[in-house]
């Protein structure tokens, strides 16, 4: 298995998936087709186990199509039963509310620990 790397656009944050356990995606998250920009995130996702993994989410936008893909690559980890010690550190800028509480909620329906880390607006 390889490393799935995906560069920053206008519309879609970069993507760093590791087979060395760390997981990361950053930027703002609006494609015009999340279902074809998630594919290969979730393909790669689903292919992939570990016994720790760190998933770093540092997102300053992204829109409702982009939750659902979110939502489903956590479960997707989540329900791998060869994954364990799965970490979220879910980002948000100082005072933007909306996506702390974005993290919040899909800690709340999935069972994997978030660790919330405020960061000063660049």
């Amino acid at each position: 298995m390889k490393d799935l790397i995906i560069k920053e656009t206008e519309k879609t944050p970069s993507v760093a998936l590791g087979t060395n356990g760390v997981l990361k995606i950053e930027g703002r998250s609006i494609p015009e087709d999340a279902a074809k920009f998630f594919k290969p995130i979730l393909d790669w996702t689903k292919e992939y186990t570990s016994n720790e993994i760190r998933i770093d989410i540092k997102l300053e936008y992204f829109n409702t199509s982009s939750s659902k893909f979110i939502l489903e690559m956590l479960r997707t980890i989540e329900n791998n039963p060869n994954n364990s010690n799965v970490v979220v550190n879910w980002f948000y800028e100082e005072g933007d509310l909306d996506v702390l509480e974005s993290g919040q909620y899909f800690e709340s329906i999935i069972g994997i620990p978030f660790k919330y880390i405020e960061y000063e607006e660049l």
